[in-house]
């Protein structure tokens, strides 16, 4: 059976936080989520003015999910940022990742310009890059570290 994307419903939250953790706590990001903190950061994306996502499931089974929001731009239109998009580690480069971001994407009605924020030099990049997705011109991405107490 193929998987279906589905629109995202508050439902999914539980196993997006467990694939969440499972997907980026491994290579090769190496982060340490834990369910706490990954449920705070997916709760609060849910909760954006202007969220929209999707999952693929399999069966009852999360696969895949992404999630993101729109931002009124200057023109009227809307631009999208793509906030998170994570595939379980064993159906990663098998095509479902490409199947969900490009359906959801093409779903998004009156978006002119989707965006989004990844390391330059790993798979993630490459991965967008034969979507579509290229380096802005325009805009760069600058960071400033501040103490935390």
């Amino acid at each position: 059976m193929t998987p279906s994307v589905v629109a995202w419903d508050a439902a999914l939250l539980a196993p997006a936080v467990e694939l969440y953790v499972d997907v980026f706590n491994a290579e090769p990001w190496n982060d340490r989520w834990t369910p706490t903190s990954a449920g705070r950061r997916l709760a609060d994306l849910q909760s954006t003015p202007g969220f929209e996502g999707a999952a693929l499931l399999d069966d009852t089974t999360l696969v895949a999910f992404v999630g993101g929001y729109r931002q009124r731009w200057w023109d009227d239109s809307d631009h999208f940022y793509v906030a998170e998009l994570a595939v379980r580690r064993r159906a990663q480069r098998t095509g479902h990742g490409t199947r969900l971001l490009t359906s959801f994407l093409a779903g998004l009605d009156g978006v002119t310009t989707c965006y989004l924020l990844t390391a330059t030099d790993g798979p993630a990049a490459a991965f967008y890059r034969t979507l579509g997705f290229t380096a802005s011109r325009r805009q760069g991405l600058l960071t400033l570290r501040t103490a935390v107490e």
